[in-house]
């Protein structure tokens, strides 16, 4: 990779081109969900996550990065540093433009909080082109409208490619997070783009969620370094059938293999580990509340769904995990239930005796607060992301997305899924030495009749 497009941590201020709303000259509170995540991240869960986008040619640096100085104004909430102040974070636009850096070996590590130094990576390698952000700054809607703007700004300096009929090419499933208008560099930057939308939809009336038990995790010895993504591609018409044929959508189904696949660890384990062992197997869903809740926000905004199962009550059949998560998925959903959510992330930042707490008094009774009910409390997370659109003069010319969770070392591993044309991409990022859960995930998949082509980013040994 050629030496001109790291990173320069030492640019020195300039004006930025482009469209900017108001407050991109100022700085940015964090939003509600990114008030604890910032607080706690570290090695082991350093919240940043990427997306990807897999062109059929090999990326030509010089457009790229006009492309990238061009687009980035529009996107001011996301160039930004992470500073602190007396009381909170806050997130600090960066001065000058953000420059395309050469890849990492292992994807999705820790961004460090320095002055200036933006809480995105922009990386290109051969045809892949990816981003990488901190949880901080935005979620995955946010993320692939970056993403697949910058992609088609790029196809249109590297090729000419034009937007012509408008006309999406794409897949059909999941939630549709990856979709919507792509954003040019010449539009002024919408301010309903930059809001808190927690704040607006939080009722102080709301009860808390009731507390969870301790989750069953992943056995093994966690890396140190590394991080494995084992990709699973199906058809997405037998992925779709399969999961009608039971009566579930596509991320019920999903949801279900992964669970089922998690109780199959805990059956191979020996007894004495079994014993020890925790008794429930719970997956957070993530949750697009702007389905739910109407915003145009691309800040995060977003909840998590939970389903568990009591493996005290004995062994699940897989037909019983899908009901049970087909009707916690549903529970989940409700309005509600969502509220208690939006308390408990707003209402700790608005309470009266943590308000006045110095910065790192606070960050110190948020990491406790974490150890405490948030490691472990949930065996893994699986996200759907839905179908990635694009117009089809941009489509014809990539040939896949992809999408991967953060690491987490308490978890394990993590499981993401996206749609693009005629195929599934469901995706095991892993910080777990063996492939245990790999294999249980995929094989049961399999067996269900679903054509099933895997891929990793490391080698198999046998014996491993």
């Amino acid at each position: 990779m050629a030496p001109d497009i790291v990173y320069n941590g030492n640019m020195k201020k300039g004006k930025t081109r482009g469209p900017r709303s108001a407050a991109a000259d100022a700085y940015y509170r964090l939003d509600n969900g990114a008030v604890f995540m910032a607080a706690i991240a570290g090695a082991s869960g350093p919240f940043v996550f990427r997306v990807s986008c897999d062109f059929r040619e090999t990326i030509r640096l010089e457009p790229l990065s006009s492309a990238l100085r061009r687009l980035a104004p529009r996107f001011p909430f996301l160039f930004v540093s992470l500073r602190s102040g007396v009381f909170w974070h806050y997130l600090d636009p960066i001065a000058g433009c953000p420059r395309v850096e050469a890849e990492d070996p292992y994807p999705a590590r820790r961004i460090p909080y320095r002055p200036n130094r933006p809480l995105v990576r922009v990386v290109a390698y051969g045809r892949r082109l990816a981003c990488e952000f901190h949880h901080a700054v935005t979620d995955g809607t946010g993320a692939f409208a970056f993403l697949r703007s910058l992609a088609a700004e790029y196809l249109r300096l590297a090729f000419g490619v034009e937007d012509g009929s408008g006309e999406a090419g794409s897949g059909e499933a999941g939630s549709g997070e990856a979709g919507g208008p792509l954003l040019r560099p010449d539009e002024p930057v919408d301010e309903a783009e930059e809001e808190d939308a927690y704040a607006r939809y939080f009722r102080s009336s709301a009860p808390l969620p009731d507390k969870v038990p301790k989750a069953f995790l992943i056995p093994g010895r966690r890396r140190l370094e590394g991080y494995r993504e084992t990709l699973g591609v199906l058809p997405l018409a037998a992925a779709l059938a399969a999961a009608k044929a039971r009566r579930a959508t596509l991320t019920e189904l999903l949801v279900a293999v992964h669970a089922a696949a998690l109780q199959d660890l805990y059956e191979a384990l020996p007894e004495r580990k079994r014993r020890k062992a925790k008794k429930t197997i719970s997956i957070q869903v993530p949750i697009n509340l702007r389905k739910i809740y109407p915003s145009r926000t691309l800040r995060n905004f977003f909840l998590f769904a939970a389903v568990s199962f009591d493996l005290r009550l004995g062994r699940w059949s897989f037909d019983e995990i899908l009901r049970r998560t087909h009707h916690q998925l549903r529970i989940g959903l409700e309005e509600k239930e969502l509220l208690r959510q939006l308390k408990r992330n707003v209402g700790g930042e608005r309470n009266l005796f943590g308000r006045p707490m110095f910065l790192p008094i606070k960050t110190i009774v948020m990491r406790a607060i974490n150890a405490a009910i948030g490691v472990g409390a949930y065996s893994g997370s699986l996200s759907n992301v839905g179908a990635v659109e694009l117009p089809l003069p941009f489509a014809e010319r990539v040939a896949r997305f992809g999408l991967l969770a953060a690491r987490a070392r308490a978890t394990g591993a993590n499981v993401t899924v996206l749609s693009w044309k005629d195929d599934v991409f469901v995706n095991v990022g892993s910080l777990v030495r063996d492939r245990e859960f790999e294999r249980a995930f995929f094989v049961r998949l399999a067996r269900m009749g679903i054509p099933t082509r895997v891929e990793s980013s490391e080698a198999y040994y046998e014996g491993e």
